[in-house]
């Protein structure tokens, strides 16, 4: 082809194409492709806002299908004082439960601590019976010679002693722990605990128990004044440093334990079940009860009255919102019945050793 000149049109094309673009610039009007993006992110939103509505009505429909809203504890932050009021079956619960363990571990620890008395015995020759109120040594009384009388009268108590020690270290591994076996271990270290100090103190004001220790040892009366002192100082501070793990034991039932429910636990828990257990002691072994185990099984009030003082003043405990179902634990109740016949029944004969 041929060139030719430059045609005049194109010249004027190329002038009107730069006056549209001055004026965009000037003018400066959105496009409507933007419009259309703004539209779309508004829509986005509104259907982001009704996929979480309905996630949540989902949740709820769950929850109300599943009767999850009537175990579902009131939500409380540490520290706070929220009043929780409780009806008085959940004490009452909590107190026959208390009692029904109070009473297992009660002749546990009783048969026990007599079983070991009665075999520190057959180790100097004395035949024994054990009964369900006391040990019967088959001697005459000018046959017991000084070694017999304090490693017989001893045995018990320092055994006692010991156990009690394994079981407070293994209460302190387990204090935190939600199983309702827990107050099996609390209530079995405090029968331990009464077995040493409570036998002390109480046999020294009686000369019964290890009060004959104390007699074979030839200690005057100051002496033995001191010794009832050290017993009541001891039962009362343990108490009163274990104040928080027997707190710790209403993580059974509770999430949280502050001034609303903490002062009835400590009465259902343990003040109520350790009166009623003694009253249910006194009825068991009636005719042959002693002022002696009165009086013994009455001490573990030196060691929970400190617990109830303390108690009081001390700061609200919160475990977990892990929700919590109170009840009564007929097999443990049912079992302690058994365990009162047997024990009635069966030590009415005696047992030889």
């Amino acid at each position: 082809m041929l060139k030719t000149e430059k045609d005049p049109l194109s010249t004027r094309e190329k002038i009107y194409r730069i006056y549209r673009k001055i004026r965009f610039v000037i003018r400066h009007k959105p496009p409507k492709r933007t419009i259309a993006i703004q539209e779309k992110t508004e829509t986005t939103q509104h259907i982001t806002i009704r996929k979480q509505t309905y996630r949540a009505y989902r949740k709820i429909r769950f929850l109300w299908r599943t009767g999850a809203f009537s175990t579902i504890p009131v939500k409380n932050n540490i520290g706070s004082s929220k009043a929780i009021h409780y009806p008085k079956r959940t004490y009452f619960a909590i107190g026959i439960n208390s009692l029904s363990v109070y009473m297992i571990t009660y002749l546990f620890v009783f048969f026990l601590t007599h079983v070991i008395t009665a075999i520190s015995a057959s180790a100097f020759k004395i035949s024994t019976l054990l009964y369900y109120y006391d040990v019967d040594f088959l001697i005459r009384g000018y046959d017991w010679t000084s070694d017999a009388v304090i490693a017989v009268f001893s045995s018990a108590p320092l055994f006692s002693l010991l156990f009690a020690l394994l079981l407070f270290i293994l209460y302190v591994n387990v204090a935190v722990e939600t199983g309702f076996l827990r107050l099996f271990v609390l209530w079995t270290l405090c029968h331990f605990l009464l077995r040493f100090f409570g036998d002390m103190l109480v046999g020294v004001l009686l000369d019964e128990g290890f009060g004959y220790v104390i007699m074979y040892l030839f200690v005057m009366d100051t002496g033995k004044m001191l010794i009832c002192l050290f017993a009541f100082i001891c039962l009362f501070s343990m108490g009163y440093l274990m104040t928080r793990y027997f707190l710790y034991s209403g993580n059974s039932y509770f999430n949280l334990l502050n001034r609303t429910n903490r002062i009835k636990f400590i009465l259902a828990q343990f003040i109520i079940p350790v009166v009623l257990g003694n009253i249910l002691i006194i009825v068991l072994k009636i005719p042959q009860i002693r002022l002696f185990e009165i009086l013994l099984n009455a001490s573990m009030l030196m060691l929970l009255i400190p617990v109830f003082l303390r108690s009081i003043k001390l700061q609200d405990l919160f475990f977990d919102e892990e929700p919590r179902r109170i009840k009564i634990f007929v097999k443990y109740i049912i079992s302690a019945i058994l365990m009162l016949i047997v024990f009635r029944v069966g030590l009415g004969i005696g047992i030889g050793f």
